[in-house]
């Protein structure tokens, strides 16, 4: 009787403790909402900065924090008082320290308010940008969040200070001079916004001068065309009304080609959507997906997809209800990371085969282990599963949802 009773007792505590330590669904929900913080930049790049600075009771959960606190008061001193030369970023990067010491701080938060802690795992999960930790507990889901927000910080104050450690310099570097003594007054005035009205929580004066960074040097790519349900509406109730048993496949991702002069549309990009264009007419795929971003030249005003999408409708006559667009997408690798996340938030079947068009060469590229190794270390997943080439223009694949989660070291396109 005193053993059955201990493991009745045993059997209760975890059933208490369970809702906080072990993940639940490793699935995120397609028709999630996503809770608007003081930025679509920040909802973007960091939503679990915005996850922490907007849902109920938690801002106060990490001001009463007195580890936090003192975390808080440590990083408004260093932004309200900042070095006047040397590396400007240094005093606001997280040390691994930091990192380690606020990672179990939330850790233990969520053992102590597993009410208030809950509500935030569960957002994380149904959000679907934290999809890579989706089998981990919810301790270690949280703790592994938090050390990508605060890289991805440390990322855009390195890069965008000191012009160093750009995954890619060529398009992704300032469009200013960053020893430039100019551009070293606009750093420091942004470092003194960020540390005016009292920060409330931890990150906070790190994180508005990392956001303050992308704004002086007009990096907002990832912010221009959101939400993407208006930006592709009509599509997107078309989707709704699309017989899918019709199509061998979902959707269409034509891959963008950046132009290397001043013309809005490469030559490329239109051969790829003439190719496209063929293909839709019979009745391969019931919609397009456009895929380029502001590439090159640096600063350019036009994006790939909407120049795209623009040939298609008006030269081409593909109906615009049948395009949408990603006007994010900088590589290869996000062309397809992006297609997928657009077909899995829009409603399109994601059970089913999508295909992927561009020239001969390109698509070699696109199913060799060359581009598998890439998105492996770039992205730390492969967004395309069961790729199979079933024609000298097209290849088709199977989409995975691993590519809902975001990437804090690409802030143009996270």
């Amino acid at each position: 009787m005193h053993y059955l009773k201990k493991v009745f007792l045993t059997g209760l505590l975890l059933l208490v403790l369970l809702p906080y330590t072990y993940c639940q669904s490793a699935w995120p929900d397609p028709h999630y909402k996503f809770i608007n913080g003081p930025s679509v930049l920040q909802n973007r790049v960091f939503y679990l900065f915005t996850l922490l600075e907007r849902l109920p009771g938690l801002p106060r959960l990490l001001e009463k924090d007195s580890s936090l606190n003192n975390l808080r008061e440590e990083y408004q001193q260093r932004v309200t008082h900042p070095v006047s030369s040397g590396d400007l970023a240094a005093p606001l990067l997280f040390s691994e320290g930091t990192i380690s010491e606020a990672g179990s701080r939330l850790r233990a938060l969520g053992q102590q308010y597993p009410k208030e802690m809950s509500r935030l795992i569960d957002e994380m999960r149904r959000s679907g940008l934290f999809q890579l930790y989706a089998a981990k507990t919810d301790e270690i889901l949280l703790q592994m969040a938090w050390k990508d927000a605060a890289d991805g910080v440390n990322y855009i104050l390195n890069a965008y200070t000191t012009g160093k450690g750009l995954r890619y310099p060529v398009i992704d570097s300032a469009l200013f001079y960053v020893g430039a003594p100019a551009y070293r007054t606009a750093v420091l005035r942004i470092m003194k916004q960020a540390g005016e009205g009292k920060p409330d929580l931890f990150f906070q004066p790190s994180l508005h001068t990392a956001l303050g960074l992308l704004a002086l040097n007009r990096r907002d790519e990832a912010g221009r065309y959101e939400p993407l349900s208006v930006t592709n509406e009509a599509a997107y109730k078309q989707i709704k009304k699309t017989d899918w048993d019709k199509y061998p496949y979902t959707a269409m991702l034509i891959l963008g080609a950046s132009p290397s002069g001043t013309e809005t549309i490469s030559e490329s990009g239109k051969s790829r959507c003439r190719t496209g264009a063929e293909l839709y007419h019979k009745g391969m795929a019931p919609f397009i997906i456009v895929s380029g971003g502001h590439v090159r030249p640096v600063g350019t005003k036009y994006s790939e997809a909407v120049e795209m999408k623009r040939y298609l409708v008006e030269v081409l006559n593909i109906p615009a209800a049948a395009v949408m667009i990603d006007p994010y997408a900088r590589h290869t690798t996000t062309n397809v990371r992006n297609a997928v996340r657009m077909v899995w938030r829009s409603g399109i079947p994601v059970s089913k085969r999508m295909m992927c068009v561009s020239d001969v060469m390109h698509l070699a590229y696109v199913n060799s282990p060359m581009f598998k190794q890439r998105c492996t270390t770039e992205l730390g997943y492969m967004p395309a599963a069961d790729i199979k080439q079933t024609d000298l223009y097209f290849l088709s694949f199977m989409p995975d949802p691993l590519s809902l989660q975001v990437n804090v070291f690409d802030p143009l396109d996270p």
